[in-house]
């Protein structure tokens, strides 16, 4: 008989494990001083994320950030791999740290206008080298049907997000949507998005088997009043579609509930989110 294996997953630090990495305590109520403290440690872990050696070493953390990502890049899936075509795989790194979504056509478009022959087969097998890796994550659109998930459109989120500010990603409302999600995979949530008809998103549609449990929108500034309407529109038409009452808005500062059509909207700070798990 074959002994038993079991995996585990490491992440890079949560925001709990940043904090006591930097040994500020984790309380119920903080003073005006430990606030300002904390309100400053998250923007630091917003931009250059939770890896133990970037935490730890904070004055050479562009340089350890930059080793980490040729590292992921070059051992970790282009020798593993075995990978020749590695000017595609870095053409293909590229595409996916400016976009939201992964679209393999769009991107084999864009190779045949730059004269470079590569099946769209090659580009498939270099994205799940990179997921295999736990490089990028892909989420699904959500779908009853199982076929009609895996179908649709990915939108892509990078294990970190110092991994995408050393390459010069620096949009607020990405690298907190990105956070976000890489809480919900800490948490081992099933996690997909929603798109309707119009266009309109929920950032993450939370599951337990196929009932939707919770809906979750992520924006960074909702001190406009057009920000805040859209946002808030959004989840209300959701949750009536999912018979979800489960709504929840993660911004950078905002914390407040609105009631709208009878369904409650609980709106937290991103470091209260994190913190309350």
């Amino acid at each position: 008989m074959r002994g038993r294996n079991l995996s585990y997953n490491l992440y890079p630090f949560s925001f709990k494990e940043f904090l006591s990495a930097r040994g500020f305590e984790i309380k119920k109520f903080y003073s005006s001083n430990e606030q300002s403290i904390l309100n400053n440690m998250l923007l630091e872990y917003i931009q250059f994320g939770g890896y133990p050696e970037v935490v730890i070493y904070p004055s050479e953390r562009d340089k350890i950030l930059r080793d980490i990502f040729d590292t992921a890049i070059y051992k970790d899936v282009i020798e593993r791999n075995k990978i020749r075509n590695t000017k595609v795989m870095k053409l293909l790194i590229r595409a996916l740290l400016s976009s939201n979504e992964f679209s393999a056509n769009k991107f084999y478009n864009f190779l045949k206008s730059q004269g470079m022959k590569v099946s769209k087969n090659i580009i498939y097998k270099y994205a799940e080298y990179l997921s295999d890796a736990f490089f990028v994550y892909f989420l699904r659109k959500y779908s009853p049907s199982y076929k009609k998930s895996e179908q649709s459109l990915p939108k892509v989120y990078f294990i970190d997000n110092g991994l995408l500010t050393v390459n010069g990603v620096n949009d607020k409302g990405k690298l907190l949507e990105n956070l976000v999600f890489l809480e919900l995979v800490r948490r081992e949530k099933d996690i997909s998005y929603y798109q309707n008809s119009l266009k309109e998103e929920v950032d993450f549609v939370i599951k337990e088997g196929k009932v939707v449990k919770q809906l979750i929108q992520v924006s960074y500034d909702i001190s406009e009043f057009m920000t805040l309407d859209r946002e808030l529109r959004i989840l209300i038409k959701a949750g009536e579609e999912f018979n979800c009452k489960n709504l929840l808005l993660v911004t950078m500062h905002d914390e407040t509930e609105k009631t709208i059509k009878g369904r409650k909207i609980k709106v937290l700070p991103l470091w209260k989110w994190l913190l309350e798990y």
